[in-house]
């Protein structure tokens, strides 16, 4: 190689950056923020600074400093390439930052987020709806039963009040009581989602690995889920 090429900088400035995305498998599965799931196989985007060198008439451009690296879900990298300026944007995992020490004994520089319990969480939000519409129902009725056996007509003001006790119950029943369902619903679907989305990643994590042949001489085929 000549000298000249041997001896030269490699240029830098402070604006320069680089992105990557790649395909990472993660054993044993793990959880990610944002995901009712754990996740066998993610996404990860690494952001870091650039340095640039000329070189046979073209541009050489590596990495020169990590700044960021986060992982997502198949499902997150989809929402986050096709649901453009979209609320604040979409959930991911911030696995390291610039100035984060690692960690020895996890072989991490940061630790996992939580493990989020759907169900159990879906049943403690649907029993606090309950519990509050059981107040509700009980405190109407020892009001109503103090101002039935009073004695004397019934005052105006009184009837007004029970009566929009009872509109109010009524409205949550059939407003906020479905609401919650739906609500619900709406978690299960997306954890479907997510479930599809972890399978896809899956086969095609394997598909990489083994080759389109070996796929074929194995008749392995995308399992699918009913929604």
């Amino acid at each position: 190689m000549r000298e000249d090429i041997l001896n030269q900088e490699d240029e830098k400035h402070e604006s320069y950056g680089i992105v990557g995305f790649s395909r990472v498998q993660v054993s044993p599965p793990a959880n990610l923020f944002g995901s009712s799931i754990k996740h066998g196989n993610v996404i990860s985007l690494r952001i870091g600074t650039a340095k640039r060198r000329r070189d046979f008439q073209r541009d050489w451009i590596t990495k020169d400093e990590s700044l960021i690296e986060v992982t997502m879900s198949a499902t997150q990298f989809a929402d986050a390439i096709t649901s453009l300026n979209v609320g604040d944007g979409v959930p991911c995992t911030i696995d390291f930052v610039k100035g984060d020490v690692w960690d020895k004994e996890k072989r991490r520089y940061r630790t996992n987020p939580p493990e989020t319990d759907f169900k159990k969480r879906s049943q403690g939000e649907l029993k606090k709806e309950m519990s509050e519409l059981t107040e509700r129902l009980e405190k109407l009725s020892n009001d109503a039963k103090i101002i039935l056996e009073s004695k004397g007509t019934i005052k105006a003001e009184d009837k007004k009040t029970l009566l929009h006790g009872i509109a109010m119950l009524i409205q949550e029943v059939n407003s906020n009581i479905p609401f919650v369902h739906e609500c619900f619903q709406g978690a299960v679907e997306k954890i479907v989602t997510e479930a599809k989305g972890e399978i896809d990643a899956t086969y095609q994590a394997v598909r990489e690995r083994l080759g389109d042949k070996a796929i074929q001489e194995h008749k392995l085929e995308t399992p699918i889920l009913d929604a």
